[in-house]
Formats: C-alpha cells, structure tokens, sequence
C-alpha cells in the first residue's frame, strides 16, 4: 500500500513538474522589459485562438449526424462572432450554448445504420459498461423506439448479443428483455458470443456445402492439357 502511494504521488510531482515547466519556459526565455518578442511569436499567439476553436468544431460535429444542417449554425455562429468580436471566450461560449440546445431539441439523427438482429450477427450488445447498438451506446429504455423507427415487427425473435465481460451478471440484461416485453417486443433472447460464432460458421458451412452440390463436376484433363477422350467399349 505504502508502495502504491509513492508511486501515485511521484506522478502527481512529475505532472506538476513537467506543467509549472511549460508554464514557465516562455517568461524564462523572454525575460526583459525592453525585450520585445519575436514576429514569429506574436504571430502564433495570434493564431492560436482560432485554431482551438477550430479544432473544437471539429471534434464536436465530426461523430454526428445530423437530420437537418441547422445545428451547423453553431459553428457558424463561433466563427462570425470570432471574425467580429475578436473575443475567443464569447465565442466559445455562445457556439456552445448554442450547439448543446440544438442537440438537446433533438437534432442530432438517430440513425444506427444497418440493423441485424438474427443469431449470427446481432446489432443489439449487452456489455459491462451498458447496452450499445451497433458501435454506440444507448440509453435501454430507448431501444423499444429505435425498433419501431426501424420498422422491426413485435412478433421478430430479437437477439442480444451478450459481452464476455458482462456474463457474470445478467441482470440488468434480463430486465431489458423485460422492458422490451412490456412494449410488445416479447421475443428476446440472449446469444453468448460463442453461439454466435457457431451460428455464422454453420451458414458459412452451408453455403459451401450449396455451391458444391451445384457446382459442374471437374472435367478430365490429361497431363499435357488436353481434354481427354474416354472410348465405350461393346460391353458399356
């Protein structure tokens, strides 16, 4: 234990360190009343505001879709009032008072992609950390409304894909196959990943076995290549 304080203290010193440093580097080497800074300096202080705005735009449209280009009156707005007000704290703030009422006003597209639902490959994954549909994290009480914007009939066998990491406890699974049963969703059921993988190495298997079975038979070729010619005899 005491072992394991040391060492969260020295990189708490270390972190110290390293910041206070890069803090302090500049007012070391530009020291000096009468020393003025360099152009090249004071042209990147210059730019620097607006390259973190830009890259916060960035960052906050480049994982949404949306259903209309209204909410991309945010960004809009944070470059006009930059280019106007030359304020990069109002900016900030009112692209992102903006963006996050517009977010919350249901902008932002609730489209999942494709959905699969069947045993081999299932869209919806139950993990430690929560549920998911396809890639991204959902709210469960939600994935009854998704279904249906989705068109999936209530009477469809729905397969929830079960994480490694959150077999040992299927609770809150179970009480999500509820959820779904009491919004007419009442055929649910929980696939391990290994069954999963069974399932998709069986259809695998299948449509090998298909295209064999109908695949021509291989003709007979002679060493040299040619086609060869096989006579019947009287008694064939």
């Amino acid at each position: 234990m005491k072992a394991e304080v040391l060492y969260m203290l020295g990189i708490v010193a270390a972190g110290f360190l390293v910041n206070y440093a890069l803090r302090a580097l500049p007012f070391l080497v530009f020291a000096g009343r009468d020393r003025d800074l360099p152009k090249w300096v004071s042209r990147f202080g210059d730019l620097v505001s607006p390259v973190i705005i830009a890259a916060l735009i960035v960052y906050s449209y480049s994982g949404l879709q949306w259903r209309t280009p209204w909410p991309y009156l945010a960004g809009a707005l944070v470059v006009a009032l930059q280019l106007w007000r030359k304020n990069a704290l109002l900016s900030i703030v009112a692209g992102t008072v903006l963006y996050m009422c517009l977010v919350c006003t249901g902008c932002m597209s609730t489209d999942y992609g494709d959905i699969t639902l069947d045993a081999a490959h299932p869209s919806i994954r139950y993990s430690a950390q929560g549920f998911l549909i396809g890639e991204r994290y959902v709210d469960p009480a939600k994935v009854p409304s998704i279904l249906e914007s989705y068109d999936v009939p209530h009477d469809r066998v729905i397969h929830i894909l079960i994480d490694e990491d959150a077999e040992q406890n299927l609770r809150p699974a179970r009480l999500f196959m509820g959820l779904l049963a009491h919004n007419g969703y009442t055929r649910s059921v929980l696939v391990s990943k290994k069954r999963a993988e069974s399932h998709v190495r069986s259809e695998e298997e299948m449509s090998l076995e298909r295209q064999r079975q109908y695949a021509p038979s291989p003709r007979r070729v002679s060493p040299s290549g040619k086609r060869q010619i096989r006579y019947k005899g009287a008694n064939d």
